[in-house]
């Protein structure tokens, strides 16, 4: 089961937490994780947002595309819950990009979604060129059930 919580903070029209859930949903199947109750939250915000998170917690003065902030999950796997922590997605940045790329929105949202969810659940593509292939594989193997 997947407890979301979904806040577009910006003043864009965006995909609702339908959306969202169906991409989080597809990629809780692939990796085989559905047995537990998965909670997370999915928050949209603009670039001042963004890059306060950034500049605050990766001491990093600029704006990027996607933020995760993982939550220690140990001392809650008796329950069989799993909270994972929070995704920032920078709106503007996504609508700028999937431009750029000439791609739907709705398909860069899905990408920065699934890559969001795996860094919450401790893949990281910029420990080695080998995880960076794995956790590449794993965005597009889930991206691929979903059809972008």
């Amino acid at each position: 089961m997947l407890d979301l919580v979904f806040k577009n903070y910006t003043s864009r029209k965006a995909p609702n937490d339908k959306f969202f859930i169906k991409i989080l949903g597809t990629a809780i199947r692939e990796l085989k994780i559905k047995d537990k109750n998965i909670e997370t939250s999915l928050n949209l915000v603009g670039e001042a947002k963004i890059k306060e998170l950034n500049k605050k917690y990766r001491d990093k003065n600029e704006v990027t595309d996607v933020l995760s902030f993982p939550l220690e999950e140990s001392r809650f796997k008796k329950h069989d819950i799993l909270p994972l922590g929070d995704i920032f997605i920078c709106l503007p940045f996504a609508v700028k990009e999937s431009e750029k790329q000439s791609i739907s929105l709705e398909k860069e949202l899905a990408w920065l979604t699934v890559h969001g969810f795996l860094h919450l659940l401790g893949y990281d593509h910029e420990k080695s060129a080998n995880d960076k292939k794995k956790m590449f594989r794993l965005e597009s193997k889930i991206l691929k059930e979903l059809n972008f």
